[in-house]
């Protein structure tokens, strides 16, 4: 642990401290898809052409990022 909150030195306090989550939690499941959904889209090479894309709306452009990451 830091040598200044092992010291005693009043400067140094620990606020709270982080649990791990229990095992079979929403959040452990939730963040082993997130990392094989990251693995599957690191092996698949993302082609899309060079060059500036321009779009008139904010929903148009994400559109085309999504029908992108789907293909």
């Amino acid at each position: 642990m830091n040598e200044l909150i092992e010291s005693g030195d009043p400067r140094a306090k620990v606020v709270g401290k982080r649990r791990p989550p229990a095992a079979g939690s929403e959040s452990l499941k939730a963040a082993a898809r997130l990392n094989l959904l990251a693995a599957q889209l690191r092996n698949r090479p993302f082609r899309v052409k060079h060059g500036v894309y321009r779009f008139t709306t904010h929903e148009e452009a994400d559109a085309w990022m999504m029908n992108l990451y789907l293909r």
